[in-house]
């Protein structure tokens, strides 16, 4: 049951006549709708997978400057060429920074380094996440599960409480959760999707709290990246869905 090489994903169901599993022309960076022109955003997690794909798109719609945290310097730095090299204006400033996102004193100082060079930030995307333990509920340690918590709700939080001091007027947060949060229970996994369940909770109460803000949950659906690396959790939807479809929903 939790074997990491035998999950099994539940059949989803579609509530649309068209399913998009690739990108497509309506949610493409380059249309001029779209664009992200004097925006400042910076991206959790933009080092690798989902996270980086968005900090590109945001690139390709002509960002003001692109902005990605994460732990591992060598990723980061290699993201930042990629994105840069996206950017359709030559202006546009991509910096990175490393952070611990489970430390909020991290958090805090990467986004007041981001602010004193490009000015208050006006999109937060809180990608970064990860995978905890697979195992049987029933008799899993505690400290094994509440590790889901604290990858996955408490980098969310302390993002976004430092980002809310440094926002800027009609700013926006766009929160990458996961669809194991609505499906039936996958044995093994219920660390991650207590996790990402409780993870899309939190957004709403922000929302709640802070209406001067947009936020919105983004599900993103099963893609491949590291997290799902060697498992039999094979990716169905190409990243750049997820992150071109952040872009669409920045224009609403």
């Amino acid at each position: 049951m939790a074997d990491k090489n035998h999950i099994e994903i539940p059949k989803f169901t579609s509530f649309t006549k068209t399913w998009h599993n690739k990108p497509y022309a309506s949610i493409s960076p380059s249309r001029p709708e779209l664009s992200a022109k004097g925006k400042n955003v910076v991206i959790t997690g933009g080092g690798t997978g989902i996270g980086k794909a968005i900090a590109i798109a945001f690139a390709q719609a002509g960002a003001a400057s692109v902005s990605i945290l994460g732990r591992r310097i060598d990723r980061l730095k290699s993201a930042v060429k990629e994105i840069a090299a996206a950017a359709v204006n030559s202006d546009t400033s991509v910096l990175f920074q490393t952070a611990d996102l489970t430390k909020r004193e991290e958090v805090d100082t990467a986004l007041q380094s981001f602010v004193g060079k490009v000015g208050k930030i006006s999109i937060l995307v809180a990608n970064a996440g990860a995978h905890p333990e697979l195992g049987p509920l029933a008799t899993m340690h505690a400290a094994s599960f509440m590790k889901g918590f604290e990858i996955n709700v408490l980098t969310c939080l302390n993002a976004v409480q430092a980002f809310i001091p440094v926002a800027a007027s009609n700013a926006m947060v766009f929160s990458i959760s996961s669809g194991i949060g609505h499906i039936a229970p996958m044995p093994g996994m219920s660390s991650y999707a207590v996790s990402k369940s409780a993870g899309i909770k939190m957004i709403d109460y922000f929302a709640a709290e802070n209406p001067d803000l947009h936020f919105v949950n983004i599900q993103p659906g099963v893609v491949s990246t590291e997290i799902n690396e060697g498992t039999s959790m094979l990716g169905q939807d190409e990243r750049e869905c997820c992150s071109f479809g952040s872009r669409i929903r920045c224009t609403d």
